[in-house]
């Protein structure tokens, strides 16, 4: 009987290879997920900062134009914290979306593994039986020949 091939081997490879891209791309969207998350937190501290100093500072007598540039300068870093956090949540939204490319190229590896894996088994299946009927005529033969004189 001839051997095994899986016909779609081919397109099995370019599954694979696409799947190994895809958990690539997914990998550097973790990364900048995580790293956009760290920014976040840091600008929200840099925020109680200073929201801090700016209550310490205009607890007392302060002249106008100093409570003023402690408002805008507390006004910049609340904006810069907002941009962060919607970077992040950006960040995370292209992460959930690597993860549901690489999971569906994972799903379509699988698909055709599984294909092969039972193609495989009906070939060895059918491999066996003709092994079987092969068995089965020489030993026909032999009892046919022993019977003769």
């Amino acid at each position: 009987m001839k051997r095994y091939k899986f016909r779609l081997e081919r397109l099995l490879g370019l599954r694979t290879a696409a799947e190994r891209e895809r958990a690539r791309l997914f990998g550097r969207a973790e990364d900048a997920a995580a790293i956009a998350r760290r920014v976040a937190a840091a600008s929200a501290q840099l925020e109680r900062e200073a929201e801090e100093q700016v209550a310490r500072a205009l607890s007392g007598a302060v002249p106008a134009g100093l409570a003023a540039n402690l408002g805008a300068a507390r006004d910049r870093i609340a904006g810069r914290h907002d941009a962060d956090q919607a970077a992040s949540c950006d960040a995370d939204r292209a992460r959930d979306a690597a993860l549901d490319d690489y999971r569906a190229a994972h799903r379509g590896r699988r698909v055709l593994e599984r294909l092969s894996e039972i193609r495989r088994e009906a070939h060895q299946l059918e491999q066996g039986r003709e092994e079987r009927r092969d068995m089965d005529e020489i030993a026909s033969r032999v009892r046919l020949e022993g019977l003769r004189p």
